[in-house]
């Protein structure tokens, strides 16, 4: 594929491209033509960009409940703190504490990853894309010469089978018009004796055929040695 990648850019701008590797329709493509090693290492890349970005998600979502609990933990702790100071209770309201500090760590560092996952995403996917569209040129390209090909050879073909039908027509004439001259000079008796294996009626020339007749006469030539 001969355009740049700056032509794709501009044509792309403002569409949405979907995530090919959840796209059934774009794993049917695979069934009609192979895969490139590119395309193949970059399924693989997205794959896994999107299997972390949800398994990011889901343990944002759990760290933010644990925090939740963590935080009502704390209150409750600080209430009978108050109430009945101990070293015990201390301790569990320093633990609670450094693991709600823990909790804010990891999802700031999650939500960074977060950030930066769906431009990732979106990049990978855009150079699948741009793969995917230069191996299917290539087989289209490919199938259209041999389409070009087959076509030209069927011409050919149909221009020799014209000019078979034309000669096969005229030695049709040919011998009927000599087995009604030796049938007349000689007799039917003589032609026996001769065993001339023909049959005058099944090789009688047709009459003069008007246009469309003689299209479809043939047509059905070619069926017959198709």
């Amino acid at each position: 594929m001969e355009r740049k990648d700056e032509e794709y850019k501009a044509a792309l701008t403002g569409r949405k491209i979907p995530i090919l590797t959840l796209d059934n329709k774009w794993h049917k493509l695979f069934t009609q033509t192979e895969p490139s090693p590119s395309i193949s290492v970059l399924e693989v890349k997205l794959n896994e960009l999107l299997k972390r970005q949800g398994k990011l998600n889901t343990e944002s979502k759990d760290i933010r409940k644990l925090k939740k609990k963590l935080m009502n933990d704390i209150v409750a702790l600080r209430d009978e703190a108050e109430q009945n100071g101990s070293s015990k209770l201390e301790k569990k309201l320093m633990d609670s504490s450094r693991l709600v500090n823990e909790c804010n760590e990891k999802l700031g560092a999650y939500e960074d990853e977060l950030r930066d996952l769906p431009k990732e995403i979106d990049r990978t996917n855009y150079e699948l894309m741009l793969e995917t569209m230069a191996v299917c040129y290539e087989k289209i390209s490919a199938n259209t010469q041999e389409i070009e090909e087959i076509a030209e050879w069927i011409k050919q073909v149909r221009v020799e089978l014209k000019k078979k039908v034309v000669r096969k027509q005229e030695k049709e004439q040919l011998n009927h018009a000599l087995y009604s001259y030796m049938h007349d000079i000689f007799g039917a008796q003589v032609i026996e004796i001769f065993d001339l294996k023909y049959n005058p009626e099944e090789h009688r020339p047709k009459p003069p055929l008007k246009k469309a007749e003689k299209a479809e006469g043939r047509e059905a030539e070619e069926n017959k040695i198709t």
